[in-house]
């Protein structure tokens, strides 16, 4: 078979390998693409002492020789806690080639995508994996559930200052009036901002996505769209110049609209704990490999009240 592994390298002695925690954590599309920020170095919790001007700095000037001034900062001290994971795998190396060729033979698969030897291979497999489930939490994670951090919808929904949108189920008929709705919520600063430095997102599901590109591909005449607000360069959309983004953990009929920079994923990444170990059991039992690692995750919205959850459960 061609692409087989090279296992002759790998010893049942673990090697230690950061970029791989790199790759998972910076290397989804989320923070590669710049719609989620990272805060590193965090080994339990930091406060986000955060700054930022509200209100109008320019007063009509009644010639009074009156001073009224107004208070044109508000800070965040929002504090960021980090949880602990850890990884143990083990993983049959015949389970493991066929897992990789599936890979290779994917349609779009391009036959250099992955690396030729067994450690370099499988720690691209995994992060992949592993990139999915940090994206799933930084949106759908619960405290509730074990030792898990809170994400997103928990925390808009738990907040008495999210600005929160009544939802329906969202069709391809409604789905560009919807967005339309929600984004109208967002505050104006926040729009001019996010706008002008390319920051500001529309958090939806894979299918509400699809919902929106299926909606922008009825045309009344040729290359004209349904609603001209919306823009598609090739698999980019967006609104009024705010990417709408596809992520998981998020409901079919949900939302989120922020600017990225509001959106703060916690990761530590410095401490002598983030390091992953990939080895190969000894005799007998030298036909699998095993995995272990540990990282540290945690999420944060500093400025809640800028942020527009759109969804059917709001009051």
């Amino acid at each position: 078979m061609a692409n087989m592994y090279n296992i002759t390298p790998l010893s049942y002695q673990p090697s230690s390998n950061m970029d791989w925690f790199t790759q998972a954590i910076f290397g989804g599309k989320l923070i590669e693409k710049g719609r989620i920020t990272p805060v590193i170095g965090i080994k339990e919790s930091t406060m986000l002492n955060l700054i930022d001007l509200s209100g109008n700095i320019l007063q009509a000037d009644s010639r009074d020789c009156a001073w009224t001034p107004d208070q044109i900062t508000r800070l965040s001290e929002k504090e960021l806690k980090v949880k602990t994971y850890k990884i143990n795998l083990e993983q049959c190396l015949d389970d493991l080639e066929r897992k990789r060729t599936a890979w290779m033979l994917s349609p779009g698969a391009r036959n250099g995508e992955l690396p030729e030897s067994l450690e370099e291979a499988t720690m691209a497999l995994l992060a992949n994996e592993l990139s999915k489930e940090i994206e799933e939490k930084i949106f759908n994670g619960d405290s509730a559930n074990g030792d898990d951090f809170d994400g997103a919808i928990k925390v808009l929904k738990a907040s008495a200052d999210a600005i929160k949108a009544k939802g329906v189920a969202l069709t391809k008929a409604n789905i560009l009036d919807e967005v339309e709705k929600a984004f109208a919520l967002l505050p104006d600063d926040v729009v001019g901002k996010g706008i002008e430095e390319d920051s500001l997102s529309v958090y939806v599901s894979y299918a509400t996505f699809m919902k929106i590109k299926v909606a922008l591909a009825a045309v009344y005449n040729a290359n004209v769209v349904v609603n001209p607000s919306f823009t598609v360069e090739g698999e980019v959309v967006k609104y009024l110049g705010a990417e709408v983004v596809p992520v998981r953990g998020l409901a079919d009929n949900d939302m989120v609209l922020a600017d990225t920079k509001n959106m703060l994923l916690g990761t530590d990444l410095l401490s002598d704990l983030e390091d992953i170990r990939i080895g190969q059991f000894a005799a007998p039992n030298d036909n699998k490999i095993f995995i272990d690692g540990r990282l540290r995750l945690g999420f944060s919205i500093p400025f809640e009240d800028e942020v527009v959850y759109y969804s059917p459960s709001n009051p």
